[in-house]
């Protein structure tokens, strides 16, 4: 099978596209005739190789975790995927493993893709979507009629956070560039802040929930902005996290929490109804074919996407 390949660690330029043998599945397995990939930040970061410790250079990898596909093939562990069946979801492998016509993952990282939407836009949803809902619900115990700040809205997860939030019968306050405000409006967030012609920090009220998708700011630095027992959410390195643990101990009930996406079925499956009710969608920003992946990498690392990138397989 063709797929785009990473021999080294480094620049968007060291992928190769190659052939390579097709991927075999366990019996707790599904493979998947690819249609479409995604591009998340933990792409390219691995790219660069900034995972090499924790999952060491297997090489030749095959990155991408986001995917639309059809089954063509199920283990016989498999009780609810069958052949035919066109899916979306994150992969679980090691590395990802999306970036070519056909990848491997376990059954809990799919959900049937939604009816009425492209390809294209089932591939843009998994990663961004389980982040969102899972940060907002497990981590933050959303409640309707609570005030999130989404610092980062017009990204992948950002834009997907205001809609969940907003889901959730929660207000939402909505921080990006001022060249992104047309784009944040169309989401409809109770309010609008412009970073580069307003100080966030400033902020003349209170949130129950700040979520930093961005990662530009810090819980010692912003914890004055959330009500008594409101929540810091992250996506920190566990050295960083650690820290901002110490400044929680005197804080009045203040939290921090960060999250590491979980596979999830049940929660796909909750992802699709919303989209299939029309409540939730996604932007795609840029499209790219498996040719222009250094391209599309070099694109989505600069940051000012808005909302995802996505790279075609087959149709």
């Amino acid at each position: 099978m063709k797929a785009a390949i990473i021999n080294q660690f480094g620049n968007p330029d060291i992928f190769e596209i190659k052939d390579v043998e097709k991927p075999v599945i366990k019996p707790d397995q599904v493979l998947i005739k690819v249609n479409a990939v995604s591009i998340n930040p933990i792409d390219w970061k691995q790219r660069k190789g900034n995972h090499k410790f924790i999952l060491g250079s297997p090489f030749p990898i095959i990155l991408g975790y986001d995917v639309c596909g059809e089954v063509v093939e199920v283990g016989n562990e498999i009780d609810k995927l069958k052949i035919g069946d066109i899916v979306f979801g994150v992969l679980d492998n090691k590395y990802g493993g999306a970036l070519g016509e056909f990848t491997v993952g376990h059954e809990k990282c799919f959900s049937n893709k939604p009816k009425d939407i492209s390809n294209e836009k089932a591939a843009a949803f998994p990663m961004v979507s389980l982040t969102s809902l899972q940060a907002l619900r497990d981590k933050a115990n959303l409640k309707a009629g609570q005030t999130v700040l989404i610092n980062g809205a017009s990204g992948g997860v950002g834009h997907v956070a205001m809609q969940i939030a907003g889901i959730m019968g929660a207000k939402v306050i909505a921080v990006a560039s001022s060249k992104s405000k047309d784009f944040i409006e169309q989401f409809k967030p109770d309010k609008f802040i412009a970073y580069n012609e307003q100080d966030v920090l400033r902020l003349d009220k209170k949130v129950d929930i700040f979520f930093d998708v961005a990662g530009n700011y810090t819980f010692p630095k912003c914890k004055h902005l959330l009500n008594s027992g409101g929540v810091y959410i992250n996506t920190l390195p566990r050295p960083k996290i650690l820290v901002h643990k110490l400044h929680q101990l005197f804080s009045n009930g203040k939290k921090v929490k960060t999250l590491l996406m979980k596979h999830d079925n049940s929660d796909l499956d909750k992802i699709a109804q919303w989209i299939n009710e029309g409540k939730l969608k996604i932007s795609i920003d840029k499209t790219f074919q498996l040719e222009q992946i250094a391209e599309a990498h070099e694109y989505a690392q600069k940051g000012h996407n808005k909302g995802k990138n996505v790279i075609v397989i087959s149709k």
